[in-house]
């Protein structure tokens, strides 16, 4: 189909031309029943049967042609061969237009994740770091209520250093938090989004593990740890999430810059913070910011006292914990600026074994 003839149709169903198969086809549904409900007339409703059969039937080609392409990828025996296949890929679907919300536009995960992520660690070297202060100490007490939920307690974060925890398990907190996980499953399932699968999965055997399996000594070394681990792993999570297309009803494709935004801010000031303390140019944050450097209740303070890391330790762990999450960054935006996610990974892997 024609450029033009595709954005004429999508103009006479009033959609946006970077609209999926699975969006169109919730769309039409919708707009059908309130054409029903207007009392419409005939011409109008032919007019928007056939924009969508046509529209239906582009994206059934494209899929089609994918598929095709997919096939001849994994039989393919030679990286020559694989990069002669993904050009049978349609131009629709090998490029698509440079919208903000797409998530297979090579411009976009190539360009905007450096940009957007530099911005945000501009904004945190600047002095303008204040407004994103509130949003640093939240993934930190984020951070610990991961892991309260996690572990099946009730827990209440809040941006001022604080997290309320109940130190009783709840049956409500686990089954509620399965409950949403079986939603996403279940919305992944409908809009043939696998990683909404994989997260649902991954997130519900963590937390099955984590709630009955876990003493609950283990369970509060990982509570005092989890504030500034938190800081890491969600901060690094929540940039590599940018690559991750989750179902239509969670808004994604453009919520994703902010938490990016905030993402690379927050990462970045606890990374260059913990480099300093190793280099011993500043000391182990002890106590806490509610009650002070004297709170013998602080994250440090516990991981010290009770479970007996050295402060050497800690500035090593955290050290350690902070690189990996960074080399993770890298590996997850070469794997998507060069396309690599876009291969079996058993051809990949025939690449490594049987190399030109």
């Amino acid at each position: 189909m024609e450029e033009r003839e595709f954005r004429a149709h999508c103009a006479t169903l009033g959609v946006e031309p970077n609209i999926t198969a699975a969006a169109l086809r919730q769309f039409y549904l919708q707009k059908s029943f309130a054409l029903i409900r207007s009392g419409a007339s005939a011409e109008e409703k032919e007019r928007w049967r056939v924009a969508h059969v046509a529209l239906t039937k582009h994206f059934d080609d494209l899929a089609a042609a994918g598929q095709a392409a997919a096939r001849a990828a994994t039989e393919a025996e030679t990286p020559a061969e694989v990069a002669a296949a993904l050009k049978l890929l349609p131009e629709e679907i090998e490029e698509r237009p440079f919208v903000l919300a797409a998530f297979d536009n090579t411009w976009v995960n190539v360009i905007v994740p450096p940009v957007v992520a530099g911005l945000g660690i501009l904004v945190m070297k600047s002095p303008f770091s204040f407004f994103l202060m509130g949003f640093n100490i939240w993934v930190h007490e984020f951070g610990h209520a991961t892991v309260a939920w996690l572990t099946g307690h009730h827990a209440l974060p809040l941006p001022i250093g604080w997290t309320s925890y109940s130190p009783d398990r709840s049956n409500f907190v686990y089954f509620g938090i399965l409950g949403l996980l079986t939603i996403l499953f279940l919305a992944g399932i409908k809009e043939r989004k696998p990683a909404a699968l994989f997260i649902a999965i991954g997130v519900a055997v963590i937390q099955y593990y984590m709630t009955w399996k876990l003493p609950e000594k283990t369970v509060d070394l990982w509570l005092a740890f989890s504030g500034v681990g938190g800081e890491f792993y969600l901060s690094a999570a929540m940039m590599g999430m940018f690559y991750v297309e989750l179902p239509e009803k969670f808004r994604w494709g453009l919520c994703r810059y902010f938490f990016l935004f905030i993402g690379a801010g927050s990462f970045c000031r606890t990374f260059l913070l913990w480099r300093e303390i190793h280099r011993g140019e500043a000391d182990i944050p002890m106590g806490s910011m509610v009650n002070g450097e004297d709170d013998a209740g602080g994250d440090m303070n516990i991981l010290h006292d009770d479970y007996g890391w050295t402060l050497r330790g800690i500035s090593h762990t955290y050290n350690n914990l902070g690189t990996a999450c960074l080399i993770a960054l890298g590996v997850v935006y070469l794997v998507f600026a060069l396309r690599l996610n876009r291969l079996p990974a058993w051809v990949a892997w025939r690449w490594l074994k049987e190399p030109e």
